[in-house]
């Protein structure tokens, strides 16, 4: 288990994203998506992902009858404007995990034209942060910019931004799976090694893209590459079947194995 930034927060390196879970054509239900993320947690994926627009919330409602509570870190965030809103989806957000807190509460794609009125949002969470329905407060992203910026932000204790191994010409090639705001991915890693630096707790986001695929046909590549790096504290990878969620978990596991070989004779 890796602890996340200054949280009190230990999650497992590997987490699921549940988007897949909500699409109506995949056609899973609620009870199917609870087995799977059961499945998940009982080969040691411990953090959950999800949005209020994901339509997942039930099926980690559903796993959360299958799994306590506090065996699990669930993720979810809003893309509410200002701190009331914010206030108001986290409590239908609540409602529809059935839970009566949330580890994880992220406002939902930070544009570089909103640094500011995110940081009073946030700001305007802390309250709430201090009641413990919330344990941590933070951002998703696609930007540099916001990553570098919203790390100076005291409030902030979590950064969820794209992260992946791809040459710039692979990311302009297939920018709609890939959709870096802008940069290049060297300065990504670049400002998340500043988060990091910070003490914020950092999540990859985006390793295969939207299932890019060049990042998906090398997926083993692809995973160990953001696994490897010390500035990452975890990472979330979208899965829609428990066939997918193995795969991934023996990457990690092969990933373990061979860093570990690495390490020096004591």
């Amino acid at each position: 288990m890796i602890n996340l930034g200054t949280t009190k927060l230990k999650v497992s390196k590997l987490g699921f994203g549940t988007f897949d879970f909500g699409v109506p054509s995949l056609k899973i239900g609620p009870p199917e998506g609870g087995q799977i993320l059961m499945e998940a947690h009982k080969l040691g994926v411990s953090l959950w992902d999800t949005s209020e627009d994901y339509g997942s919330h039930p099926h980690i409602a559903s796993a959360l009858k299958l799994v306590p509570r506090k065996a699990v870190v669930i993720s979810t965030k809003t893309n509410a404007k200002n701190g009331e809103e914010a206030k108001k989806s986290l409590e239908k957000s609540l409602e529809e995990l059935d839970t009566d807190y949330v580890d994880i509460f992220l406002l939902h794609l930070v544009k570089s034209d909103w640094i500011d009125g995110c940081h009073q949002v946030l700001e305007e969470l802390s309250d709430v942060k201090a009641t413990g329905i919330v344990k941590a407060i933070g951002l998703s992203t696609h930007s540099v910019e916001v990553v570098r910026e919203a790390s100076q932000f005291e409030e902030l204790d979590v950064i969820m931004t794209i992260c992946c191994k791809a040459s710039q010409s692979v990311i302009s090639k297939f920018h709609e799976h890939i959709p870096l705001e802008d940069g290049s991915i060297e300065d990504m890693f670049d400002a998340i090694k500043l988060a990091h630096n910070l003490r914020k707790g950092v999540i990859a986001m985006k390793v295969l893209g939207t299932s890019a695929p060049p990042l998906v046909r090398n997926y083993r590549s692809s995973i160990k590459s953001i696994a490897k790096l010390s500035f990452v504290d975890a990472m979330v990878i979208g899965m829609k079947n428990l066939d997918e969620v193995r795969k991934n978990v023996e990457v990690m596991h092969a990933w373990q194995r061979e860093d570990r070989q690495d390490l020096p004779d004591v």
